[in-house]
């Protein structure tokens, strides 16, 4: 890796912490108040620290991300400077870059503006370039094994398949927003939901191409295979721990939204570490 990259990457990492570690621990003595939001219902948003002006709902999820992703920020860092020592290395960093510009743009586009703002626009900007500078040289220079080619993935292909239209999940909140007019559901004060963008319109396609070209034996199945598994790896993690600190502060999830949006991701989570395991094997 090229020194001003991996540079770009510690500066990654000391936003991600710094983000993070204040969306956790800052703290303005405040408690929670009610609003009316523009579709005329009564919303309570947390009132204290970088999340006062976020939903009670939200804030227990952006909590739950930012403990997750100081250790997520400490392991990228630990693989940018071991990741020249072995080709698996990298492809594992760049699925935890990945899931640093996820995490990066949900911040930027999904919550109120706060005093952090400079540093989400910065994060996500550098993560964004990261990964275009380091996933390009990645799917260029890097060439697949012999052994590794004549390999055919077709489980891991169909599971690929299947992660990506989990995200199809999100409908179940669009579409009856979108025929009866009415706010989705936790819509709270904001007036969309990035998230459902982010996974319907790039994590969908992005994964049933990859689970495509990986079914076809495609070098750039083979490539994207170990990077999109690792992200999804991130995200069950993440989701176990946004569901944790909804927890300890007194929300409720409902049954259904529980097994749908928490256990699902955690179980794919939990499939995607032995079948990415499995898959480094051959690099």
């Amino acid at each position: 890796m090229r020194k001003n990259i991996q540079y770009l990457c510690y500066l990654i990492v000391v936003l991600t912490v710094i983000s993070a570690t204040v969306g956790i621990f800052y703290s303005t003595d405040g408690v929670p108040f009610s609003v009316e939001n523009i579709y005329g219902e009564t919303v309570e948003l947390y009132g204290d620290g970088i999340y006062k002006y976020d939903t009670y709902f939200t804030a227990g999820i952006n909590k739950g991300t930012d403990a997750v992703m100081i250790f997520i920020a400490l392991l990228f860092m630990i693989l940018t400077a071991i990741r020249g020592k072995a080709t698996r290395y990298k492809y594992i960093h760049v699925g935890i870059l990945v899931s640093i510009l996820y995490y990066s743009t949900c911040l930027s586009f999904g919550i109120t503006f706060n005093s952090l703002f400079p540093i989400y626009v910065l994060l996500f900007s550098a993560s964004l370039f990261a990964i275009i500078f380091i996933l390009s040289e990645l799917l260029m220079k890097d060439t697949i094994s012999a052994e590794l080619h004549e390999k055919h993935f077709k489980g891991t292909a169909i599971f690929i398949l299947i992660s990506g239209s989990s995200t199809l999940v999100w409908l179940q909140f669009i579409i009856p927003a979108v025929l009866t007019g009415a706010p989705m559901e936790h819509i709270g004060v904001y007036t969309t939901e990035p998230t459902f963008v982010l996974d319907l319109a790039i994590i969908l396609p992005t994964y049933v191409g990859c689970a495509i070209a990986l079914y076809r034996k495609s070098a750039i199945g083979y490539k994207l295979t170990p990077v999109l598994l690792t992200f999804l790896i991130t995200i069950g993690i993440i989701v176990i721990g946004q569901t944790l600190f909804q927890a300890s502060m007194g929300i409720v999830i409902p049954i259904q939204e529980l097994l749908g949006l928490v256990i699902s991701f955690a179980i794919l989570g939990l499939i995607a570490i032995i079948l990415n395991i499995r898959f480094l094997k051959h690099f």
